[in-house]
């Protein structure tokens, strides 16, 4: 769909389901950037990357031995970070589709955030263990601790671990959910915490951003959604609560729309508006409970995962609007007699239709100019001249090309932490063995 011919004062939703994604047993899905491209993380270990235009299958990526747990682009798009229950992440290089690098940890691994604006910069929550920064833009790996509970306050230290950990917008800050139902605010230079609050009494699953980086939802597991804006210091201010007061649903994600009106989920999909706080909508899903859910960067179109592993791709409905093409053009709700103007038909002269021509040539027309689309602007972009990856290429077939690469760096929770002096990404490709195949009598 053209985006510049939306009409932006709209207000449109998701209303019916249009396609139905099935490669494997899909547990969480996540757009890219822009929305051209769909990625998801399989109970089996793969991860699936689709072209969210052709529906098609752009990239099969196996490395992982157990479920993924998360998913994360990259702002170039040109990278996807795959975090899994066997303690490993891997960072995918979705243009080569090769690992370009594989860490494994002491403990398994929750979830893992990609850096808003550094391609190779992420954090990682591990199970009942402090949260890390890792960084591999000087070429070798770089491990930072993140603080989890503020100085002077060990009371609870060994029963609260951090649940999930996400960047902020400019990605100067983490803000970390814990078991104990506390948002912490870390800053990413100290490493120390610079605010805590108490949300909730129950844990924190999920925290979700909306596109502006103001506004916030905490998931828990009380049943409630919150919705935070942020001040101008960054502190999170409490705005509304989304429940369901009748049937006491527990929620599994939730997510911001193109917009920003809040929206949740539990297969039916309940959609609010984040301001008035009041029900929009229900979208009703097929009979299979829902597992995760995202809604496309800026189109009205949400991905839902079910928990039989398909992907669902929820559309609105849109009417053909001729006007929308040519201005004087009006539809008619019937047939109706046309009378006919006086000069309408009338030949033209070979000399004035000869001037008319040549006046229409001489209008000059740009092609070159490459203007940028309105809905792909962030509000403080800054591009930078980095080279984004809006589609992928077609590989050529190669046997397990897009699965165990053979130059892909492992590295240990041990070596991880001596990783200054001892760890580096340029170890060259394993050596393969050769077998002579015997000739059959």
């Amino acid at each position: 769909m053209n985006l510049e011919l939306l009409d932006p004062w709209e207000q449109e939703y998701p209303q019916v389901i249009e396609e139905t994604l099935e490669d494997g047993y899909v547990l969480s899905c996540k757009f890219n950037r822009r929305g051209t491209l769909l990625a998801g993380g399989c109970l089996d270990g793969r991860c699936v990357v689709w072209d969210f235009d052709t529906k098609g299958v752009s990239r099969n990526l196996i490395g992982h031995v157990k479920p993924v747990a998360s998913i994360s682009w990259s702002r170039n798009g040109r990278f996807l970070l795959s975090a899994s229950k066997d303690w490993t992440c891997i960072l995918w290089d979705l243009v080569s589709a090769t690992k370009h690098t594989k860490l494994r940890f002491s403990t398994p691994v929750m979830m893992a955030q990609m850096h808003p604006r550094n391609n190779f910069r992420f954090v990682v929550s591990l199970y009942q263990e402090s949260p890390v920064i890792v960084d591999l833009s000087s070429g070798k790996v770089e491990q930072w601790t993140l603080a989890t509970e503020t100085e002077g306050k060990e009371d609870h230290k060994s029963s609260s671990f951090v649940t999930s950990s996400v960047w902020n917008k400019a990605g100067t800050s983490i803000y970390a959910g814990t078991s104990k139902g506390y948002l912490n605010i870390i800053d990413a230079n100290t490493r120390k915490i610079t605010y805590s609050m108490r949300v909730t009494s129950t844990t924190i699953k999920g925290i979700q951003w909306s596109r502006n980086g103001r506004d916030m939802l905490v998931i828990a597991n009380d049943r409630v959604i919150r919705f935070f804006r942020l001040d101008e210091k960054g502190i999170p201010v409490l705005q509304n609560k989304f429940q369901d007061l009748v049937n006491r649903i527990q929620w599994n994600q939730a997510s911001f729309s193109a917009d920003g009106s809040g929206h949740k989920a539990e297969h039916n999909i309940y959609i609010w508006d984040k301001n008035m706080g009041n029900l929009v909508k229900i979208l009703e899903g097929p009979k299979e409970p829902l597992d995760d859910l995202a809604w496309h960067p800026v189109r009205p179109i949400i991905g839902s995962v079910s928990s039989y592993g398909n992907i669902y791709i929820w559309t609105a409905k849109h009417e053909e609007n001729w006007s929308a093409f040519a201005p004087d053009f009006t539809e008619l709700e019937e047939n109706m007699e046309y009378e006919e103007k006086e000069d309408e038909f009338d030949v033209v002269p070979e000399e004035e239709a000869t001037k008319r021509k040549q006046d229409d040539e001489d209008i000059t027309v740009d092609v070159t100019t490459d203007e940028t689309i309105q809905a792909f602007l962030d509000i403080d972009e800054d591009r930078g001249g980095e080279d984004e990856v809006f589609y992928l290429p077609t590989l050529p077939f190669d046997g397990d090309a897009q699965s165990e690469s053979d130059s892909d760096s492992v590295y240990t929770d041990e070596e991880l932490k001596r990783s200054d002096s001892q760890s580096t990404l340029d170890e060259g490709p394993r050596p393969r063995k050769l077998y002579k195949k015997e000739k059959s009598p």
